[in-house]
């Protein structure tokens, strides 16, 4: 068996918790034993659900992505002596993907080379002494005004709106079902809730109140838009967002509607931050203040180290990678 401790390191992310893992065992591996399992990744230690006859199991769905909870060089979180004899406690994993790389503002992110950049953007409000100064970071943004414009058009369709941070009514679990599915085959790609378990995944965190599913309706009680998420030691962390596909509606963006009263709360109630999670689509940039890279924790595969090289001589020669950019636009038009 392969060594294993729960609680022998400090901190984790909700994705490294023994009860969010348990959900994933009941969901995603019935009749096998789930638990947390601390595995070495180079220097770097992550807390991975381990599965009975499978061992650690990084892929899992519904895990984002990965941080770290401690390092080799600071053993003593396990009682060990620091150095080789810790890391011979650990079982080893040559590579881990996707794993945070840490915090850059948007500015530097902007900045960066992200043609196969993988992120997740994130609110931090410690530079917010107000919740009106998050709005002029907004504001500056020529983000606000135009979502004020769109607020008042879906007030005038269907009246006020009411927002739930935590909506418990029945209908909320399958209307998202729906709608979701609904956009991915509009989208032509896999639809997440094709089978019964990703939709027993959110009813069992429902169940535990490990689920936090926030809302928006209108007077008269019709679903607007719906977050699933959660929170964890002050980040409230996304998983599926879904808004009402009619098309009058739409046009309104009840969707960001509910991200409003939604970052609201979570300012006024001291979370350290709103994670909107992986994925770099432009309405989360839009509302951002940081983004948590993502990559490869240990030794990248070939293919992407050879990438990296390349990236670095071709940044010496900046007309040739101008070129080849140029060049690689035209291929995917084509």
């Amino acid at each position: 068996m392969p060594h294993w401790r729960t609680g022998t390191l400090p901190g984790g992310n909700l994705y490294t918790q023994p009860e969010f893992i348990d959900v994933l065992g009941e969901v995603f591996h019935p009749g096998r034993t789930c638990r947390p399992a601390d595995v070495a990744v180079g220097c770097e230690v992550y807390r991975l659900p381990w599965v009975e006859g499978r061992g650690p199991v990084p892929d899992t769905t519904f895990v984002d992505y990965h941080e770290p909870v401690g390092r080799l060089d600071t053993a003593v979180g396990w009682g060990l002596r620091p150095g080789a004899g810790a890391a011979r406690r650990l079982q080893r994993l040559q590579r881990l993907r996707p794993a945070s790389r840490g915090l850059v503002g948007m500015d530097e992110w902007r900045a960066r080379d992200r043609a196969e950049a993988l992120g997740a953007p994130v609110v931090l409000w410690q530079g917010f002494a107000r919740w009106e100064d998050y709005l002029a970071l907004l504001r500056q943004r020529r983000v606000l005004p135009e979502d004020q414009r769109r607020r008042r058009r879906l007030e005038a369709l269907v009246g006020p709106l009411r927002f739930a941070v935590d909506d418990l009514g029945g209908d909320v679990l399958p209307t998202c079902f729906d709608w979701k599915s609904a956009r991915d085959r509009a989208a032509d790609r896999a639809e997440l809730f094709a089978s019964e378990a990703p939709r027993r995944f959110f009813e069992a965190l429902r169940s535990r109140g490990l689920l936090r599913a926030s809302t928006l309706r209108a007077g008269d009680g019709q679903l607007l838009s719906i977050w699933l998420g959660a929170l964890h030691a002050g980040r409230w962390t996304g998983w599926v967002f879904a808004f009402n596909p009619d098309p009058a509606l739409a046009r309104c963006s009840p969707g960001r509607q509910l991200l409003y009263p939604m970052l609201e709360e979570s300012w006024r109630a001291g979370h350290r931050e709103f994670d909107f999670s992986i994925g770099l689509e432009p309405y989360k940039l839009s509302f951002a203040t940081h983004v948590r890279v993502l990559g490869t924790a240990g030794r990248p595969p070939a293919g992407e180290r050879l990438a990296a090289l390349a990236r670095r001589l071709l940044a010496r020669r900046p007309g040739l990678l101008q070129a080849l950019r140029a060049l690689r636009r035209r291929v995917r038009v084509s």
